[in-house]
């Protein structure tokens, strides 16, 4: 059965099912970049705590360097960790919806092909 033997309801639900997979697809890649950048948060915080107040920290704007408090280092990191922990959570959400979504459609057309090749029997 060639795609324009399909039944138009078909065809509509397949090519849903085909963006459904290309948004699961950019979820999962901006997940990915995020729980990324989650773990050098967490790892550039873990180093801050071991070095004395008294140590020079460096953090990069752009292409430079610029000389910063520790504790604001601190604050800045820690509140981008916050928001990275939000993003994240709402993109799980947005992941499992998709992925229950993309069940559903492919049970629908499953459904919809098999009650089509019956009635050419």
């Amino acid at each position: 059965m060639s795609s324009s033997e399909l039944p138009m309801n078909v065809q509509q639900q397949l090519a849903r099912l085909q963006q459904l997979q290309q948004t699961l697809a950019a979820l999962l890649s901006e997940k990915q970049r995020i729980q990324s950048e989650l773990e050098e948060i967490k790892l550039a915080l873990e180093e801050l705590s071991k070095v004395d107040e008294s140590v020079i920290v460096y953090k990069a704007v752009g292409p430079l360097l610029i000389q910063t408090a520790k504790e604001k280092v601190i604050s800045e990191l820690s509140e981008k960790r916050d928001l990275n922990d939000t993003r994240l959570k709402v993109l799980e959400k947005q992941e499992a919806r998709t992925r229950s979504q993309i069940a559903t459609l492919q049970k629908e057309i499953q459904m919809s092909l098999g009650s089509g090749r019956s009635e050419e029997a």
